[in-house]
């Protein structure tokens, strides 16, 4: 399955740049090169276990950081209209996974005798990977909430990349959380499910996100109050976040 996978990841990037997009999601472009790669190398490695363990280690960080980075690309392109708003859900996302970074730390508990070698490290680095999923997943649940409430006419690739997102941040977040508190036996059932996730996650994004999906509709269907109000309100909480701090 794994085999299978690490082809994928590089036949995503490759729509994606063949299709002009790679350009408005450029943080998720280098996502899939990086983890496709990354995949790669651990498996070339799998014999080895200390360079398993060195190409782990040095990979997961980069990898967290573009996870920030392309939930904030996202929602830099749902309110591109309102700069201000963007800001401030930049600024939500960082606060919310440095958050969750240290309850990952933290939560690490009475393992620390054990030192940070084999199987011990890996585990630490499973619980900071869940904390940061769980805090995206619900940031993005938050913005989704905001969106029903001040429904906003986006482009089709915004919502189909918003919704794969959410679930593959749930779903990862759920297995690593089940991980952390199961024996070791079921190890290979989590791995297979992150496996078949990541497989599913990767073939709706090359079949979902399309150049014509990055046209903005004319007007939302059926918003809940007239287009003047919601326009009103957006403006007003834009001007509202827009204003520089004393």
């Amino acid at each position: 399955m794994s085999w299978f996978t690490v082809p994928v990841y590089f036949v995503v990037a490759w729509a994606l740049y063949r299709r002009g997009l790679w350009r408005s999601y450029i943080y998720f472009f280098i996502c899939i090169i990086l983890e496709g790669l990354t995949l790669g190398m651990l498996l070339l490695a799998q014999d080895n276990n200390r360079a398993y363990l060195l190409i782990y280690k040095v990979s997961q960080v980069p990898t967290w950081v573009l996870y920030v980075m392309m939930v904030i690309e996202l929602y830099r392109k749902v309110f591109a209209r309102f700069p201000g708003i963007a800001r401030f859900a930049q600024r939500v996302v960082i606060a919310s996974v440095f958050i969750a970074f240290l309850v990952g730390l933290a939560s690490i508990g009475g393992d620390l005798t054990q030192g940070w070698s084999g199987r011990s490290m890996i585990f630490r680095y499973s619980i900071i990977l869940r904390a940061i999923s769980a805090a995206i997943t619900l940031f993005l649940l938050l913005i989704a909430l905001f969106l029903v409430w001040l429904p906003i006419p986006l482009p089709a690739n915004t919502i189909r990349h918003s919704l794969i997102f959410f679930f593959y941040f749930f779903v990862t977040a759920s297995v690593h959380y089940f991980l952390a508190k199961s024996s070791v036996s079921l190890v290979q059932v989590a791995n297979l499910v992150t496996a078949v996730l990541t497989l599913a996650a990767l073939a709706c994004w090359y079949w979902l996100l399309k150049p014509e999906g990055e046209i903005a509709p004319t007007a939302g269907k059926g918003p809940r109050t007239p287009s003047s109000e919601m326009i009103g309100r957006l403006e007003a909480l834009n001007r509202t976040l827009s204003r520089p701090s004393q």
